[in-house]
């Protein structure tokens, strides 16, 4: 496997520039990422403003126009969306665009000047960003909040999650709240906007095969941001203790009951050696087909529907989500807590130690087929303060042993436990 690096170039007033320069694929990605602290009372003006800014710019006034200069750098890809890292809201825009060394006319040169005609040069009206999409996008992000209903899974690891963490950011729903959108004006979501660009922490990644000295100079000179009053932004507390397990539950009237398990780990990625241990201990216990709760809870006891846990590296979570009957709720509990023991005590097999390596290691060797999953990695090392490649991260999960999981699994302890019946 080689090894690909990302430079990074500080380019001031809290903006960072990242260039990864590979051959491996057919296609140049740019994205650029703002980042902020999660806050209540602006994330659902955040979500509106993103769904607002894609649909005209001042040089291409309507959604046509749009699609028309897309089709042009031969079906340019555009992606702008919300997401949450921990207790932090990032707002990215991502462009990604055939090489140019596939093509007869150059493009990507088009294709970062498009980026900055979204993100510099948006359609504002009487001081409001395009105003007569405003009622048509507050519709659309309310029907999207709304569908979160529809997946009852996701949905009780959201309530889970909200419960578990109601008086940290954390708790924030980055998409945002229903209730919010009827009181938001088109001032409103321009402040907001110049806001964003002013206060947040920029990176652009851009990576491909490209003259980096050239990108360099094009991006500084197009993202001119005008700069003040830039955010810190803080590491998430990993310390937190819990107290006695809290219990919630919401009636649904749902065919198959959706119990999740939410537990603090009490384990910083920034410990390399822990936190790898930590994801080889998840996935022995319940990462996948080869895990305890597959094997010992759904099919040698046939308890769930479905059993599986997953860890919140930048928050320091680990939630176990289970599909049950409503009157197996105690036997589903007790038997996924002790296989959690069990794994935490050592009780593990050699052919286990073995599988969850190898499913992990397959995973992490998928990564570079993609570049949007190439650059989702270096975007992920960025913004935890890591220089870790693939290569690097596999050598720590290599070498994980079982007293190893058990020192990483000693500061667990259960937090909340959520039904949806």
């Amino acid at each position: 496997m080689v090894m690909t690096k990302m430079n990074i170039v500080d380019l001031g007033e809290g903006l960072s520039l990242g260039l990864v320069k590979t051959k491996k694929f057919k296609s140049n990605l740019i994205s650029i990422y703002f980042q902020r602290i999660l806050d209540r009372q602006e994330v659902t003006r955040i979500s509106l403003l993103t769904n607002l800014l894609q649909v005209a710019t001042k040089k291409y006034p309507s959604m046509k126009d749009i699609s028309q200069k897309l089709d042009s750098l031969y079906g340019l890809s555009m992606n702008l969306g919300v997401s949450k890292h921990g207790e932090k809201l990032i707002t990215s825009l991502k462009l990604l665009s055939i090489s140019d060394k596939y093509l007869d006319q150059p493009i990507f040169e088009d294709v970062i000047d498009f980026a900055s005609q979204i993100l510099l040069n948006p359609l504002v009206v009487d001081g409001q960003i395009n105003p007569s999409m405003l009622d048509l996008e507050k519709k659309s992000l309310e029907e999207e909040i709304a569908s979160k209903i529809n997946d009852k899974r996701t949905y009780a690891s959201l309530k889970c999650i909200e419960y578990m963490c109601q008086d940290e950011l954390y708790s924030i729903d980055h998409v945002g709240y229903i209730e919010d959108l009827e009181s938001i004006s088109g001032l409103d979501v321009y402040d907001t906007y110049r806001d964003l660009v002013a206060s947040s922490r920029i990176f652009i990644l851009v990576e491909g095969d490209f003259d980096e000295d050239k990108v360099r100079d094009l991006c500084i000179d197009k993202f001119q941001f005008e700069r003040r009053n830039v955010q810190s932004l803080p590491r998430e507390d990993f310390s937190k203790i819990p107290g006695p397990t809290r219990y919630f539950e919401e009636d649904m009237a749902t065919s198959q009951g959706k119990l999740v398990i939410g537990l603090r780990t009490g384990v910083d990625y920034t410990n390399y050696d822990r936190y790898y241990s930590l994801m080889v201990a998840n996935s022995i216990f319940g990462g996948g087909p080869h895990s305890k709760l597959f094997n010992n809870v759904r099919e040698k006891e046939s308890i769930c529907y479905y059993a599986s846990s997953t860890l919140e590296k930048t928050k320091g979570l680990m939630l176990i989500s289970s599909g049950i009957d409503a009157e197996n709720y105690d036997r589903a509990l007790e038997l996924i807590r002790k296989e959690l023991d069990d794994t935490s005590k050592g009780m593990i097999s050699q052919l286990e130690l073995d599988n969850a390596k190898k499913s992990i290691i397959n995973s992490l060797k998928t990564i570079g087929d993609s570049i949007v999953s190439d650059m989702d990695f270096f975007y992920n090392q960025y913004i935890s303060g890591s220089q870790l490649s693939v290569e690097d991260v596999i050598g720590y999960v290599e070498k994980v042993d079982i007293d190893m999981i058990i020192e990483s699994m000693k500061d667990i302890k259960e937090d909340t436990v959520f039904f949806l019946k």
